[in-house]
């Protein structure tokens, strides 16, 4: 037994070694000293992944005296884990986006991984069922983002040799009993092979590509009118990148000129700067304003409040030296955007990643702090009160580009999905405080609305 079980704490040392070697490569490259420390830290956060290396079904685990197993939380309950090695493999992984059956009312996910895509049942979340796995179309990428439109999965990698986009039918997952392996329905790739990462606007059906060949890097627009065959019709921004967008629909925020317009909020990374776009005009959008800030390097993703006043932001490669960042932006004005403050939380220099807004809660996947909760009721004040969490590598809370990458807070029943890099799927529900308060879900032009 002793034997087998350092053979495990091998296996899985050498998996983590490996995801840790690739994961400074979500941003930039680091010096070899710097890969080394990663290593040794991602050693340590993926600790728990061995001493839970199965599944976790059943029954909701509740959060008791600032612990679920060996995961620290805070209002919060875990429902379930399931293991990446159980939902086709890999050793790392990135977004999860839902998608509701519009004939069975039951509830799914994609799950991205480097060498592919789960699709995952969970309309019970205490039990959900692996139904199959897409593989990559090219090589595997520790990139890959996946967004929903209709019935159909547009799936991106950020790698060089002819991924483009892998569109899936989604109503295939019905009936489906046990795990199969998938082909996608059509591939996309005309004039591009990678993409970062991907926004789809339901209301406009057009579908936001930024980071990849197409307009030099810059956002790509392209129109779904044809669902299967995307055709491109116009580029925005003003930078040589842009890492991200979100976007509102049907602006109804309190800069009263631009009621009824399609805004972008443009996060640039390598542009060092953050921009307002309005997109209503596919073919020659404009930019409205912008801003830089003094420490900028990596102006990685953002969102609105439910107001439309305040937009929380996350930069992937400051330092967070003296306490994890969010940066909160003043957005009343669209063509003057101003940065009102950072908020510091001193529980750790944990790198803040993806953070998407349901009503006055900011819902943050935060790399080795796992998930965050937070209020947006302090943001002009530069103030995110953290509400709930649950830290799943909970040996360490150094900045570092290891475990939760994505949470998804857009399932029924106030439930998250948090996808941890080469670790597994967890679902989560927030409860007491960090529960989204009945009735606040928030504009449905910027995000899908929690389903109830």
């Amino acid at each position: 037994m002793r034997r087998a079980g350092n053979r495990l704490v091998t296996v899985l040392a050498a998996t983590a070694l490996a995801a840790a070697a690739a994961g400074p490569a979500l941003a930039c490259d680091l010096s070899p000293a710097a890969v080394d420390a990663n290593r040794a830290q991602a050693v340590r956060a993926y600790i728990p992944a061995w001493q839970n290396a199965g599944p976790i079904t059943g029954r909701a685990e509740q959060c008791s005296n600032g612990r679920i197993r060996d995961y620290l939380c805070k209002n919060v309950e875990l429902l379930s884990f399931t293991p990446q090695s159980q939902l086709g493999g890999g050793s790392s992984a990135g977004p999860v986006w839902p998608w509701t059956d519009p004939e069975t009312k039951k509830q799914y996910v994609v799950f991205c991984r480097d060498n592919g895509v789960s699709f995952v049942n969970v309309d019970d979340p205490l039990k959900p069922v692996y139904l199959g796995n897409l593989p990559a179309n090219a090589q595997a990428s520790i990139w890959c983002d996946v967004r929903v439109y209709r019935n159909l999965a547009y799936v991106g990698k950020d790698v060089s040799t002819g991924n483009g986009i892998q569109i899936f039918d989604l109503t295939r997952l019905r009936g489906v009993t046990a795990p199969q392996t998938f082909k996608h329905d059509v591939v996309w790739s005309q004039g591009f092979s990678k993409v970062h990462t991907i926004w789809i606007d339901e209301k406009t059906a057009t579908m936001y590509l930024s980071g990849g060949e197409l307009c030099g890097k810059r956002v790509a627009v392209v129109s779904l009118a044809s669902p299967l065959a995307p055709k491109q019709v116009g580029c925005a921004g003003t930078t040589t990148y842009s890492h991200e967008i979100a976007l509102d629909n049907d602006y109804r925020g309190p800069d009263s000129r631009y009621h009824g317009r399609q805004i972008a909020y443009n996060f640039t990374g390598f542009g060092k700067r953050f921009e307002i776009i309005d997109i209503t005009d596919k073919a020659s959008p404009k930019v409205l304003g912008g801003a830089t800030y003094p420490e900028a390097n990596f102006p990685h993703q953002g969102f609105p409040t439910g107001d439309g006043k305040y937009l929380h932001m996350n930069d992937e490669l400051v330092s967070n030296a003296g306490g994890s960042r969010t940066y909160i932006w003043d957005i009343q004005k669209l063509d003057a955007p101003r940065l009102v403050g950072i908020d510091r939380t001193s529980r750790g220099e944990f790198t803040p990643h993806n953070g998407y807004t349901v009503g006055d809660r900011h819902i943050q996947a935060s790399y080795n702090g796992g998930l965050r909760i937070l209020s947006t009721a302090g943001a002009a004040g530069a103030r995110a009160e953290e509400l709930g969490y649950l830290d799943v590598a909970p040996r360490t809370n150094a900045s570092g580009f290891e475990s939760v990458i994505f949470a998804a807070p857009y399932l029924k029943n106030n439930v998250i999905a948090v996808s941890s890099m080469g670790v597994g799927l967890f679902l989560v529900r927030a409860t007491g405080a960090a529960a989204v308060t009945p009735g606040s879900a928030g504009p449905a032009a910027i995000h899908p609305v929690p389903a109830t």
